[in-house]
């Protein structure tokens, strides 16, 4: 996987993960204490976390499908 595909995959990973947990922590804020505030700390952990892994399972899987279109009796 290329290096600009890379960190374009991780920028968008990063960006979903990020909405979607400072979306969850202000939802949960507002249900469970009656007032909406977001953890902005626990939206970059968690999209940084979740862009890395998944930017890394990305890559792992491309290269094994470029591996088996070499070879397709393995």
């Amino acid at each position: 996987m290329k290096i600009g595909k890379m960190l374009v995959h991780f920028v968008k990973v990063f960006i979903l993960a990020f909405l979607s947990t400072a979306a969850v922590t202000a939802l949960y804020g507002r249900i469970v204490h009656g007032a909406c505030g977001v953890n902005f700390e626990n939206a970059i952990i968690f999209g940084i976390l979740f862009g890395i892994l998944f930017t890394w399972l990305e890559g792992e899987r491309l290269e094994r499908d470029e591996d088996e279109q070499d070879n397709p009796y393995d």
